[in-house]
């Protein structure tokens, strides 16, 4: 969530789907006794689709929306695990199906001018296959909350673009492992000018930070509080299909100054259209 994230728009539907690549995802880490080390690497491709409705319905000065997010995901694991300085066997994995669902049951929206606003409290629910026996899943076993805040200023005379969504997800138990994931903060943004003939260009990026510690039985890794950094270029253009204009976007982000987080490229295409 990036750019136009203070938006939501006018009564109707809006549907969005998303193509995200992340690869070469890297992490090594050691347990907090300094006996067992891991080596990973991640490769995972989703499609994501978003589908929100604004109602006509009044609510603290804007219209009531709800919305939800469907990920369908393919992820391939390659891992070393084991004593430090012991040669240990390559494992390897890879699985595909549905991912975890997301809900959003209340979504508001503020147009000031060139500033709008959004709020909205998501859902996350364990729909994705989960098993603790595999060395990845495209499911995380446990439900979270999140509220989030998006801003956007938009001066539509000269075409410059600020944009700014953030939020932070409280984790609940993965009872599977007795491990209790902490807290993120999440911030992503987007400074983009419109060009002419519906295009786009500009920066995105984003930060994640874990705010409280991992816990339970199964964190033997100590509190592990993770946090990686993202940056990258953003191209869009706005195409009218049979008389609709349909946005598609382009992102590519380059993670750095990883901490207890597998960091790679990503790879961001994205649709969507009203009706």
């Amino acid at each position: 969530m990036d750019l136009f994230a203070g938006y939501l728009g006018p009564p109707g539907s809006t549907l969005s789907r998303t193509y995200f690549m992340f690869q070469d995802a890297s992490q090594s880490a050691v347990t907090e006794n300094g006996r067992i080390q891991v080596n990973s690497k991640t490769l995972t491709y989703t499609v994501a689709q978003f589908a929100a409705h604004v109602t006509t319905l009044s609510l603290l000065g804007s219209y009531w929306s709800f919305g939800t997010i469907v990920q369908v995901r393919i992820a391939a694991q390659r891992l070393h695990v084991g004593p430090i300085g012991r040669s240990v066997p390559l494992q390897t994995s890879t699985i595909g199906g549905p991912g975890d669902l997301i809900l959003l049951p209340i979504m508001l929206n503020w147009n000031r001018g060139q500033f709008h606003f959004t709020t909205a409290f998501a859902v996350y629910a364990p729909t994705g296959s989960y098993d603790r026996q595999r060395i990845i899943d495209i499911g995380v076993n446990r439900w979270a909350v999140e509220p989030d805040l998006g801003f956007t200023w938009l001066d539509e005379e000269h075409g410059r673009h600020v944009s700014i969504f953030i939020g932070y997800t409280v984790n609940t138990q993965n009872t599977a492992t007795d491990y209790t994931s902490g807290d993120e903060f999440h911030a992503d943004f987007a400074f983009a000018q419109h060009l002419s003939y519906g295009l786009i260009a500009g920066v995105t990026g984003y930060a994640l930070q874990q705010t409280t510690p991992d816990y339970g039985g199964g964190a033997i890794f100590g509190s592990y509080r993770g946090r990686v950094l993202g940056l990258g270029p953003l191209l869009g253009e706005t195409i009218e299909i049979w008389n609709r204009p349909i946005n598609f976007i382009a992102k590519y982000d380059f993670e750095f100054s990883a901490q207890n987080r597998a960091a790679g490229n990503e790879l961001w295409l994205t649709g969507g259209f009203r009706f």
